[in-house]
């Protein structure tokens, strides 16, 4: 009996040890989708400004473009 407890426990640990390395991918690869690590900022926390406005029109647009395909895709359903 205690030979099954001692391989069930090293199983578990194996599939602990190998989910906290596939979360730790996960996080890694997650931030670098979505920016978090980026390496465009300078020192001091200055930003150039064609970064700035050329993010803000970005989102601006992607703003505008869900708008627009909720309203289209609203139509598309109602009719």
């Amino acid at each position: 009996m205690a030979m099954n407890d001692r391989k069930t426990r090293d199983r578990h640990a194996a599939k602990a040890k190998a989910a906290r390395r596939d979360l730790e991918r996960l996080a890694e690869q997650s931030e670098k989708l979505l920016g978090a690590a980026h390496d465009t900022q300078q020192p001091g926390g200055a930003q150039d400004w064609s970064e700035v406005w050329g993010r803000r029109i970005g989102r601006a647009l992607g703003v505008v473009a869900v708008i627009y395909l909720i309203y289209y895709l609203v139509g598309l359903l109602s009719s």
